[in-house]
């Protein structure tokens, strides 16, 4: 058994790789699976971290107890990202020559920003309340990006902000841009402050949401995964399932 140690640019993760199962040396794979856990800095699980591979529509979301597997990789040096709100992203490489399981620990560290900037006030809050953000983000339904968490994210481009939202895959392809859940089999449906943008379910957007809105105009963001817990008023704005809704609200919003 080889021990490799793996070095992210916030931390580090051992990765151990145990040799191929007799299946797949019968199977002639050319493939190998990495499967492992993502912890915080003290041990605990960190549970729907994304980890996507660099360049590729492969990716996965780890469960409750921070679990995760990918199967089918290239025997290449590859890349890996692991993201998950409120912690740093973590970055590593893999090389692995012949067909195994490598098992990682991904140990990534919270990210708590000083939002010396920021202030929410009764008059900032008071269109979101009046739409009913906070109401539905009490009642935890969808998973939701408050004010705060923008301002701390400072997103460029409006996939910026929602790379890192749990069983949200950003698949970036030059000019074209896919939000997809982590199966990549379904495609995200739009709705930027009540209005549906763009054609989901479908693997070619006539609106992507970069096209639709701008990072610094986002103001918080809902994210309904199958829909469960879609908002009535949102309801019959898509043509298809998909993936679910995402639900953006922007700046515009605010008083002047």
């Amino acid at each position: 058994m080889r021990v490799l140690w793996v070095r992210s640019v916030f931390f580090a993760a051992v990765c151990l790789v145990a040799p191929s199962s007799a299946r797949a040396q019968q199977q002639g794979a050319a493939t190998f699976a990495l499967t492992g856990t993502v912890i915080d800095t003290l041990g605990l699980p960190v549970p729907f971290a994304q980890v996507v591979l660099f360049d590729s529509e492969q990716a996965t979301v780890a469960d409750d107890d921070g679990h995760f597997r990918l199967d089918r990789l290239p025997l290449k040096r590859t890349r890996f990202a692991v993201r998950r709100i409120g912690y740093e992203p973590v970055y590593f490489d893999l090389e692995v020559p012949v067909a195994a399981t490598v098992e990682v620990q991904i140990r990534m560290r919270q990210n708590v920003p000083i939002l010396t900037t920021v202030e929410v006030t009764d008059n900032t809050r008071s269109p979101l309340e009046r739409e009913g953000f906070y109401a539905r983000m009490a009642a935890g339904h969808g998973l939701f990006v408050t004010p705060e968490m923008v301002a701390a994210m400072r997103p460029v481009r409006a996939t910026d902000a929602l790379a890192n939202i749990p069983n949200v895959v950003v698949n970036r392809r030059g000019a074209h841009t896919r939000i997809t859940g982590a199966s990549l089999q379904c495609e995200y449906a739009l709705v930027v402050d009540r209005i549906r943008v763009g054609q989901p379910g479908s693997r070619v957007r006539t609106t992507t949401p970069d096209d639709a809105v701008s990072g610094s105009d986002i103001y918080a963001i809902e994210v309904y995964p199958r829909n469960r817990g879609l908002p009535a008023q949102f309801l019959g704005m898509t043509q298809e399932d998909g993936c679910g809704t995402i639900v953006i609200w922007t700046k515009g919003m605010l008083p002047r």
